[in-house]
């Protein structure tokens, strides 16, 4: 479908070498000009990861321990999990003290740029404030091209910014293949499960993302409704001879108590499994998509709800990027008088 034959540029565009920075400037008009303040937040090889890490430093003026410790987190999860108290966790996981509200995230890894663009055309998207609604709804077949309006318009777009005067030596089908890397929500997801699950997951209480369409998409015999996620919000802009980018990818996750899940049917042996993942410390991943694929979970609304932001902010001039995850504990979901999806365990 598309080609994407500049690896020189790719490679940069995916923060695996940088070329060397552009030293003529140019701002865009209108929508493209507004990220000037985006663009000067990004400068060095800022990307950190937190994958492994125990402990998180809080900003020199916060009050309290210097350091927020998850083994104090889960202790007081435990006992709010067993003592059924949904208020003291959802304050809990409100308070900065205990649970940080920002993560930073390893560099973004796709294996296949071609299911990434398939994963795209599903997607709806707002590009530089303008609204693509449409999704398709077929099942995401392998090797099958699809297209939509929001990679239509990303396409011209990037043409258009490659075409200035000012912004040389640019592949805009280089350029497009590396904000296809950010639209790939299967890898957005797992990257955001990958930093948040250390934090939240203990044997009592299992984190999972709250179903929608992308994950029954390839099952066409789901009887389930689900809803479709949120919009992509891709911003695009020049700046200083340099293209730039913020893409922001909204995941909805739930907090489940092993005890509803039971009660609901969910397999046995994948709940025993976590438990024995979560006393080796390893890996949960694999365990639980396959208890996202549990019909009987569709029976079960989680007890807690948490949204979680990835946002990356990416300059394609010198091929530095930041990648965060922003943590978020929506009160409207939780305060427990929204329209409920299904019924509550």
């Amino acid at each position: 479908m598309s080609s994407y034959s500049n690896p020189k540029h790719f490679n940069a565009y995916t923060g695996s070498s940088p070329p060397p920075p552009k030293t003529s400037a140019k701002s865009l008009a209108a929508k493209i000009k507004g990220g000037k303040e985006n663009a000067n937040s990004i400068s060095g090889n800022s990307t950190v990861s937190s994958r492994d890490t125990n402990t998180i430093l809080l900003p020199p003026n916060a009050k309290g321990s210097p350091f927020i410790t998850r083994s104090v987190l889960h202790q007081k999860l435990t006992q709010y999990t067993r003592g059924s108290d949904r208020r003291q966790l959802l304050r809990l996981l409100s308070n900065p003290k205990l649970f940080p509200a920002c993560h930073n995230m390893m560099a973004v890894f796709v294996e296949d740029i071609a299911l990434a663009e398939r994963e795209g055309a599903r997607e709806r998207g707002v590009l530089n404030g303008v609204k693509f609604l449409q999704s398709k709804s077929e099942p995401n077949q392998e090797n099958k091209p699809m297209d939509s309006y929001f990679l239509q318009t990303l396409r011209e777009i990037c043409g258009h910014m490659c075409d200035m005067d000012d912004v040389i030596d640019v592949d805009p089908m280089a350029l497009y293949g590396g904000l296809l890397l950010r639209l790939s929500r299967s890898v957005s997801e797992k990257d955001a499960l990958e930093v948040i699950t250390p934090w939240l997951a203990i044997d009592d209480l299992i984190i999972l993302p709250v179903k929608r369409r992308h994950h029954v998409a390839a099952n066409t015999n789901a009887n389930t409704p689900t809803k479709l996620p949120q919009p992509i919000d891709v911003e695009l802009f020049v700046e200083a001879g340099a293209v730039h980018a913020k893409v922001t990818m909204t995941h909805e996750l739930g907090l489940y108590r092993k005890s509803d899940l039971l009660s609901k049917g969910v397999n046995e042996h994948r709940l025993a499994e976590w438990s024995k993942l979560i006393t080796n410390d390893a890996s949960l991943t694999s365990n639980q998509m396959k208890m996202l694929a549990d019909p009987a979970l569709d029976k079960c609304k989680p007890w807690v709800f948490v949204d979680v932001d990835v946002v990356e902010r990416i300059n394609f001039g010198s091929g530095n990027n930041v990648r965060l995850l922003n943590v978020s504990v929506p009160e409207e979901k939780n305060s427990g008088y929204v329209r409920s999806e299904v019924s509550v365990c």
